[in-house]
């Protein structure tokens, strides 16, 4: 009796151990697919996050509020976060002249971003 090619047994072991490889790489594409998209996501949000701040600077600090939260839904790039703007959040940059602004990006119930900076008047003498 010749030997010639593969049994059924040595076919299934190595079908299963191609398929377990696939199985294997197939979890790490997946888990770096997962990693990117956070990646984007929190550039995104970052973005999103300068040009709030950006808008925040053309507004006079006297008209800003000395407390409280507002919330509001943007469209960024084609992503859905929710901006979290909080006043005073450090109350020793709170002053007739000034404010203290704290900006948290969401996106649904996960904390994207966070930053806080002090707007002022400057005059000129």
């Amino acid at each position: 009796m010749r030997d010639d090619g593969f049994t059924l047994i040595e076919a299934l072991v190595t079908i299963s151990v191609i398929a377990i490889a696939l199985m294997s790489i197939l979890t790490l594409m997946s888990g770096t697919f997962n990693l990117n998209q956070r990646a984007d996501s929190q550039s995104q949000a970052t973005q999103l996050a300068q040009l709030q701040f950006d808008a925040l600077k053309r507004v006079t600090p006297t008209t800003m509020p000395k407390n409280g939260q507002e919330e509001e839904d943007v469209t960024f790039n084609g992503r859905e976060f929710r901006v979290r703007r909080s006043y005073c959040v450090t109350v020793a940059y709170c002053t007739s002249d000034q404010r203290s602004v704290q900006l948290d990006v969401f996106q649904g119930k996960t904390l994207l971003f966070t930053g806080e900076t002090v707007f002022t008047e400057l005059r000129v003498k």
